[in-house]
């Protein structure tokens, strides 16, 4: 690995777990912005609050994403050390 590879890799697993997670929290969010929408008709509200829980949804995906790469790399540093140290 180079200085500058994180050591983490990208599945098909991995991928399919972060677009189930994103779209529970997309949910998640939808609901919870369901009450600020201004509208009496089910099928809009539903639509709004959905359609304004995209971005929020979006940021949770990049800080997933963000997380999983620095925690792959704070691993592959201690195992580096652990290494040197023997």
């Amino acid at each position: 690995m180079t200085k500058l590879d994180s050591g983490y890799k990208v599945t098909a697993k991995s991928a399919v777990i972060d677009v189930i997670l994103t779209v529970i929290v997309w949910y998640l969010f939808a609901l919870w912005f369901k009450p600020h929408v201004m509208s009496y008709e089910p099928a809009k509200v539903f639509f709004w609050a959905g359609f304004s829980a995209l971005p929020a949804a979006g940021t949770f995906w990049l800080c997933l994403q963000m997380y999983k790469v620095t925690a792959a790399h704070q691993r592959k540093l201690k195992q580096e050390q652990e290494a040197e140290k023997e």
